[in-house]
């Protein structure tokens, strides 16, 4: 176990000194950098604009990690500030990775209509509650806590040295402040973060493993969290606009349509920190099994935000407009390649072979990855109707509830290894 936790925290300290520098590549990227109107900045050049939304959402992707393996050896000094940046990191962060994505179909709505009209679309946007209380307030709240406290906790904890607390508030501070202005001010941030986010990996890469045990309580969130995120995925399948085997358009019942979008951003939410709790008590299959479906995961549910642009465009744009953004939106290549590609690959597969590295390292039978390889099949194939749907949540609740409650002797014996 050794061996893999070592394996784990590396490639978290890679993920934290190359986060900062995909955020430096994406300001440098921004045509809407400036006093100008971003919509017309954008329509201007609408693949650098996606491409930097690209290179943001992935920044804040790598971010998540890179923040957990500083966290990851607090035990007692620091224990109170490294509990709220984890739940920052794990709940606000990954919604804020997603919420950056806004910005792809907003960039086709720019690109296609007047300004009066994009007005409209973005306003009605700005008039989702759901949209607002799921997406905006935990993601905001929680961006500016994950950078705030992990450096805080990482320096009480004796992780690092209070000079990363300086340099990474510092970067933070920059960036918060001038991200938007002109070049060369709005790298600032971003420059300031990656040399100290560089210099800590660089410091830690050899650094011992804790020798205290690991706190219980992420196992116990992890385990609650494997219960949570099937339940989620149904309430999201249920308010699905529709019947009990079809899916209508969102403007049917935006109402509905918003909060199974919520719902379903959840529920992939969720899984994150059960995967991570899992995984982190098998070998090096596991770190595998569990960073394709971290990995996946952090994009998948970040493209539901995409139900409320849809949404809007049904409710603002005529219905040959909607087609023309549409096809803009799914032809941005970078946005294809770099996030919707993994995100559904590395998500299902992820999702599949983490149970499948449960019932090798000896933590649930064999049944179990059969049952929840079933629900992700029944996912892709029977997701069509609010009946229908039910089917891999109850697939998924069965199988990954047993990986959330011990089964066995030889689960015990690697819970206590690894704690």
């Amino acid at each position: 176990m050794t061996g893999s936790t070592t394996l784990r925290r590396r490639a978290g300290l890679v993920c934290l000194a190359a986060a900062p520098v995909l955020l430096l590549l994406a300001t440098a990227a921004d045509p809407g950098l400036g006093d100008g109107v971003w919509a017309e900045a954008v329509a201007a050049d609408p693949d650098l604009a996606v491409l930097h939304t690209v290179l943001l959402h992935w920044a804040y992707v790598l971010f998540v990690p890179g923040f957990l393996a500083l966290l990851s050896p607090i035990r007692t000094r620091g224990r109170v500030l490294g509990v709220i940046a984890w739940v920052a990191t794990l709940v606000g962060l990954v919604t804020f990775a997603g919420l950056v994505l806004t910005d792809v179909t907003a960039v086709a709505v720019a690109s296609t209509v007047d300004d009066a009209t994009y007005a409209s679309f973005d306003a009605r946007v700005s008039s989702y509650t759901w949209m607002s209380v799921g997406w905006q307030l935990p993601g905001l709240v929680g961006w500016v806590l994950a950078f705030v406290l992990t450096p805080i906790a990482a320096v009480r904890a004796r992780v690092t040295g209070w000079w990363y607390a300086v340099a990474g508030l510092a970067g933070f501070g920059l960036y918060f402040l001038f991200a938007i202005e002109p070049l060369p001010l709005s790298l600032a941030g971003p420059a300031v973060l990656t040399v100290a986010n560089l210099v800590a990996a660089v410091r830690l890469w050899n650094r011992p493993e804790p020798t205290e045990p690991a706190p219980a309580w992420k196992e116990k969130v992890g385990a609650a969290c494997l219960l949570a995120a099937p339940v989620a995925l149904a309430i999201g399948a249920v308010t699905m606009p529709g019947t009990a085997t079809r899916v209508d358009p969102f403007s049917s019942d935006p109402a509905l349509a918003q909060a199974s979008a919520f719902f379903l951003h959840l529920s992939w939410l969720l899984f994150v920190p059960g995967v991570v709790a899992v995984t982190r008590r098998l070998g090096t299959f596991g770190f595998v099994a569990g960073g394709i479906a971290v990995v996946g995961l952090l994009n998948w549910n970040g493209l539901m935000i995409g139900d409320y642009l849809g949404l809007a465009v049904q409710q603002t744009l005529d219905p040959a407009t909607q087609e023309t953004v549409t096809a803009l939106a799914d032809g941005y290549t970078s946005f294809g390649l770099a996030v919707a590609v993994p995100a559904m690959i590395g998500a299902l597969l992820g999702l599949i072979l983490v149970p499948v590295a449960a019932a090798v390292g000896g933590l649930v039978r064999w049944y179990v990855p059969v049952v929840t390889g079933v629900g992700v099949v029944a996912f892709l194939v029977l997701t069509t109707g609010r009946v229908t749907g039910l089917v891999a949540p109850v697939l998924l609740l069965a199988g990954y509830g047993l990986l959330a409650v011990p089964q066995s002797t030889a689960r015990r014996a690697l819970v206590s290894q690894a704690t």
